[in-house]
């Protein structure tokens, strides 16, 4: 069933959860109600880059560890549900991503290891494996859990594409050089888990590359609930500290936490912007469209809320 079809069960069968970081029980410090209307909910709600839809679960601040998280969140089998069947309609979105991704991995491929295996965790249309080719890794790896996204993978990048969900045990142990999770923290039910399964997967001195967003920057306390990262899919969003203590809780040294800036087509800057719809929709278009396609295809650089960080498995 997709995820529009399944859309009433994701109030109906919501459980309630610790700080999914340090386990704190603690959910009084509200930052914002809930708001879902389950009748919007449809195959784009769980896709990467989608428009914002300014809808979102209740979600707290922790006060041990200073993470914003949902409390109360859907089954893990409603969620690999809606990530195996979203759409995806960001090819060419996810290509500069990539390409701002791989740039900042070259300027630190001098602390890893070496460059005998590679893994992304969300890997989307293989945009960016191609980047790890390119920077000669000897075994790439994406795990990606949409059949859409790894549908638009280039021909020659399909076969390094799992379409699963994220699953350690499916893979060797204490063997690659650098994972990858850009974009994901926010979407998995147990980040602390994950971030402890990844750094058994990745041999002594092996780099974990995170690129997340941060609810504190402030870009986003100004935008507040209008912040697209305040969003349905994201069952949380870290701050710096919250980031450095689950990624030092999970065995790693932290060695950087930065802000990280994305180059876009100014269509897609405006795609995230919180304007009234009838506006937005018209201007998009004429952006995307034949007579604004060369002002809407200005590249702008800019950090607006996203963070980078490189962290390390201690020998």
């Amino acid at each position: 069933m997709s995820a529009a079809g399944s859309s009433s069960n994701l109030l109906r069968d919501l459980s309630g959860r610790a700080c999914p970081v340090c386990d704190s029980t603690d959910d009084s410090h509200e930052m914002y109600p809930q708001r879902v209307d389950a009748s919007r909910i449809d195959a784009m709600s769980y896709a990467s880059r989608k428009q914002p839809e300014y809808m979102s679960l209740r979600m707290v601040v922790c006060p041990g560890c200073n993470l914003l998280y949902a409390p109360r969140t859907p089954s893990a089998q409603f969620l690999a549900r809606a990530y195996a069947d979203t759409g995806f309609d960001s090819d060419a979105e996810a290509r500069y991503a990539a390409t701002s991704y791989a740039l900042a991995l070259a300027d630190r491929a001098s602390s890893l290891p070496d460059r005998a295996s590679a893994l992304e965790i969300g890997a989307g249309n293989g945009a960016l494996l191609s980047h790890l080719r390119a920077q000669r890794f000897e075994q790439i790896i994406g795990v990606e859990p949409s059949r859409d996204a790894a549908q638009s993978a280039p021909a020659d990048l399909r076969g390094l594409i799992r379409v699963e969900c994220f699953d350690p045990t499916n893979l060797p142990t204490e063997h690659f050089s650098l994972i990858i999770a850009n974009q994901t923290l926010e979407h998995i039910d147990e980040p602390f888990k994950f971030l402890a399964a990844v750094n058994g997967l990745l041999k002594p001195g092996g780099v974990l590359m995170i690129v997340s967003h941060n609810y504190r920057h402030w870009l986003m306390r100004l935008l507040g609930r209008r912040s697209p990262i305040i969003d349905i899919e994201h069952l949380q969003v870290f701050s710096p500290a919250s980031l450095s203590y689950a990624l030092r809780r999970a065995g790693f040294e932290v060695a950087d936490i930065v802000p990280f800036a994305n180059s876009y087509p100014l269509h897609y800057w405006i795609r995230l912007l919180p304007m009234p719809r009838l506006l937005k929709q018209p201007l998009h278009a004429w952006l995307r469209g034949s007579t604004g396609r060369r002002i809407g295809g200005w590249m702008l650089r800019a950090s607006v809320g996203n963070m980078l960080a490189w962290a390390q498995k201690t020998r």
